[in-house]
């Protein structure tokens, strides 16, 4: 009865001692870590593996293994699902990560596409504008066109009119003054006759003043002598 208890408790320490260790919790997996933990599913499977080696070599030293390899076994089986678990959670993060890029992407293209969108109908509305006021001033300028000719006609007859008018002009003021040649000869003949007739009284009234002077100048001449021969013969 003693040595059956003694070997029951052998198996709950030989239990006990190859009980695995309590897992730490692991770090929430996301898109920065995601490669990070794949490596690290792969590092505990390797480990696991290793340890479960090391556990069956031990057991197979031991007298007595009933229930080492069980608990081998099961330590390894955690140890994959843990592993599984945290390659499986790093795969839908990167896969999500993954299909959230491609749905950035898909709006991004979407946006380009909407925008190209609204740059050609900007791009083709403004060319309608333009269209539309180039043809605007087509029509004005056909329809301004004719009243143009017409102006220019009109400026063209005026001038003609005008140099014919300058011309005619020219032509009767040479025939007023071909008329009126021997009435300004005349006249101008008469103006010398009398600018001349004026000179020569001028002139006549000048040597009648010189002999005016001379005949004073003898009188004085003739009244001093006598007062000089008077006071002689005082």
């Amino acid at each position: 009865m003693a040595s059956g208890s003694r070997f029951l408790c052998w198996l709950f320490f030989c239990g006990l001692s190859l009980a695995a260790p309590a897992a730490e919790p692991a770090a929430a997996v996301t898109a920065e870590n995601a490669s990070e933990a794949r490596t690290r599913a792969d590092r505990m499977r390797e480990e696991a593996n290793r340890r479960f080696q090391a556990d069956r070599a031990d057991c197979n030293t031991r007298a007595i293994a009933l229930g080492c390899m069980t608990a081998a076994q099961e330590r390894r089986a955690a140890a994959v699902k843990d592993a599984e678990a945290l390659q499986r959670e790093a795969a839908r993060v990167e896969r999500e990560a993954r299909q959230a890029k491609v749905a950035e992407r898909a709006l991004r293209r979407a946006e380009e596409v909407e925008a190209g969108r609204g740059k050609r109908e900007a791009d083709e509305a403004r060319f309608r504008e333009q269209e539309a006021q180039r043809a605007a001033e087509r029509e004005r300028r056909a329809a301004e066109e004719p009243a143009q000719h017409e102006a220019k006609r009109a400026r063209a007859a005026a001038e003609r009119e005008a140099k014919l008018r300058k011309r005619d002009g020219a032509d009767a003021a040479d025939a007023k003054r071909a008329t009126e040649a021997p009435e300004r000869a005349r006249k101008r003949a008469e103006r010398e006759q009398k600018y001349r007739e004026r000179a020569a009284r001028i002139d006549q009234r000048k040597a009648e003043y010189k002999q005016t002077l001379k005949a004073r100048e003898a009188e004085k001449t003739a009244e001093d002598a006598r007062r000089k021969a008077a006071e002689a013969k005082k």
